[in-house]
């Protein structure tokens, strides 16, 4: 099991990651002036940009539900990850060498390759399902979805897949 990460590695990491990179990777951000960018909410659905971040303080903030933060608990939330992984994972992409209290270890390779593995998995899945989507045996659907409200660019949105029927049912 992994023991505390020491709280001047936790700052050090904070310290050291670009969180402008972070969010990159979960929203598309344009520039707002005065070092401070600005894109659509991932926390809440919206149609005008009220999603800001300010590299130069490390913090985001949404003013239309309020979400704010730093770069951990931006991962830790996109990512439905803990406060630890969250950590890991920054300090990872940085290349940064995390100590831990105690004794501890990080975390432990097995964990770390089957977490990964689940991850991939569910990635490939989620990629299949969209995929299918498209086809012309996702035709019902597609009607039942655009009966609805849903065109193409609502789907991609929200990751809106389709299983097609394989075999019989019991």
């Amino acid at each position: 099991m992994a023991g505390l990460i020491k709280r001047e590695d936790i700052d050090e990491v904070r310290q050291r990651t670009d969180i402008k990179e972070v969010v990159d990777g979960y929203v598309t951000l344009k520039g707002a002036g005065l070092g401070t960018f600005k894109g659509l909410c991932p926390f809440h659905d919206e149609r005008s940009p009220s999603f800001t971040v300010r590299p130069q303080v490390g913090r985001y903030h949404c003013f239309g539900c309020g979400e704010d933060g730093d770069a951990i608990s931006f991962v830790q939330k996109m990512d439905h990850s803990s406060f630890h992984e969250a950590v890991e994972k920054l300090a990872a992409r940085i290349g940064y060498e995390l100590r831990y209290e105690d004794g501890g270890t990080g975390p432990n390779r097995e964990e770390v390759g089957k977490r990964q593995r689940l991850l991939d998995a569910h990635k490939i899945a989620d990629e299949f399902f969209r995929a299918q989507l498209l086809t012309a045996g996702a035709a019902e659907g597609r009607n039942f979805l655009h009966g609805r409200g849903f065109d193409r660019t609502a789907a991609e949105q929200f990751g809106v897949g389709y299983a097609p029927r394989v075999g019989t049912r019991c």
